[in-house]
C-alpha cells in the first residue's frame, strides 16, 4: 500500500489510462450519488484520452441516475470478469467493494481514491485520500479542472461532479460545505449546468407512493436519553407493501436532518433476517468510531455499517456504545 499526494495521483491514473487496454471503475456496494456519480465522470474523461472504462455495479443503478444515462453507461458485474487496471472511487479497503472485490487479485494495478477516514487500505494498490475533500467528484475536478474545458462532453461530466456534491451536502446543509465547494460550483457553472434541474432529477422527482413509504418510516421514530438520540426502522414488509426496491431509502436520513435536541440518529434498514444496515448521522459525536466497532466505516458525522441479530438486540448494543460517545 502506497499513499499518494495529488500530483502523484494525476500521474499515475494518466499513465495508467495510457498503458492498460482493460479498466474498471468500482465504488463501495450499495453505491450512493457521489462515488456512483464521480465514476461516470471519470469514465467520460477517460474516454477523452482514447480508452474504454467500464463503471462496474453489483445490480442496475436507480430510475434517479437516468438523466445521466446511467443504464447505458453500467456493466453489471458477473463472475470471472478481468481488468488489468482499476480504480475504485469513494473507498479504500477490500470490505466495502461488495462482490467486485473478486476482480481485484488478478489486476495489474488498482488505484483508489476516497475521502473517509483511512481503515484497512487495499495492500497491493496505490491509495489517495483527503478527508477535507467535498467529495470525490470534487477531487475528480481538481484532477482535471484544466482538462475540461478541451473535452467535448463536458457538460455532462460538469452534471455528474455536481451530483457529487448534491449528495455529500445534502443540498448544501451539511457542515463540509465550505469556500472551496462554492467555487467548485461557480466553475462547474461554466458547462452551462442546471442545478434545480438536477436537484430535481437526483433529490425530488419521487413518486407518491415513495412519499407515503417515507411517512411510514418517520412513523418509527423513537427517541433515547432525553432525545438526544433518534432511532428509526425500514422493514421489508414496508418496501414490499409498498412495491419499492431497497433503493428508496437512499437519503432517507435528510428528513429527520436538524431535529430539535438530536445529537445522534440512526436508521435501522432490515435487508434480510436478523441482518440490518445502519445509517448513523451526527452533528455532536464521532460516528465512524461506532460503525467501525461492528466493521462499518465512513465519516466523523456520517458513517455506517452491517449487523446480524435481531433489531432489538442491535439497537441494545448500539444504544449502549452511543451513550458512552455522548
Amino acid at each position: 500500500m502506497k499513499i499518494l499526494k495529488l500530483n502523484s495521483l494525476k500521474t499515475e491514473l494518466l499513465n495508467s489510462i495510457k498503458k492498460h487496454s482493460s479498466i474498471a471503475i468500482l465504488t463501495h456496494s450499495n453505491p450512493d450519488g457521489d462515488g456512483y456519480c464521480a465514476a461516470l465522470a471519470l469514465q467520460e474523461i477517460i474516454s477523452h484520452y482514447g480508452k474504454k472504462a467500464d463503471v462496474l455495479l453489483e445490480k442496475p443503478p436507480a430510475e434517479k441516475y437516468d438523466f445521466l444515462d446511467a443504464q447505458n453507461r453500467t456493466k453489471i458485474f458477473f463472475n470471472h470478469l478481468y481488468y488489468e487496471f482499476i480504480i475504485i472511487l469513494d473507498a479504500h479497503s477490500e470490505n466495502r467493494i461488495g462482490e467486485c472485490v473478486e476482480i481485484l487479485p488478478t489486476a495489474q494495478k488498482i488505484i483508489s481514491i476516497d475521502h473517509h477516514i483511512e481503515q484497512d487500505p487495499i495492500s497491493n494498490a496505490l491509495t489517495y485520500i483527503d478527508v477535507n475533500a467535498v467529495s470525490i467528484g470534487a477531487i475528480i475536478f481538481e484532477l482535471f479542472k484544466e482538462e475540461l474545458p478541451n473535452i467535448p462532453n463536458n457538460h455532462y461530466i460538469a452534471n455528474a461532479i455536481y451530483t457529487t456534491i448534491l449528495n455529500d451536502t445534502d443540498n448544501f446543509v451539511n457542515s463540509n460545505v465550505d469556500a472551496k465547494t462554492f467555487e467548485i460550483c461557480s466553475k462547474l457553472m461554466e458547462y452551462n449546468i442546471q442545478p434545480g434541474e438536477i436537484v430535481q432529477n437526483f433529490l425530488l422527482n419521487k413518486p407518491a407512493q415513495q412519499m407515503k413509504f417515507i411517512g411510514e418510516v418517520l412513523s418509527t421514530i423513537e427517541t433515547h436519553e432525553n432525545d438526544k438520540i433518534l432511532f428509526m426502522k425500514v422493514t421489508l414488509k414496508m418496501l414490499e407493501k409498498n412495491n419499492l426496491k431497497s433503493d428508496s431509502t437512499d437519503k432517507i436520513m435528510r428528513w429527520i436532518k436538524g431535529t430539535k435536541d438530536v445529537g445522534v440518529a440512526i436508521c435501522f434498514q432490515e435487508i434480510r433476517e436478523n441482518r440490518y444496515r445502519l445509517s448513523l448521522r451526527s452533528s455532536k459525536v464521532d460516528v465512524n468510531k461506532v460503525a467501525v466497532l461492528f466493521g462499518g466505516g465512513g465519516h466523523k458525522k456520517a458513517s455506517g455499517c452491517e449487523m446480524k441479530g435481531t433489531l432489538s438486540e442491535i439497537q441494545k448494543l448500539i444504544l449502549s456504545e452511543l451513550k458512552k460517545q455522548l
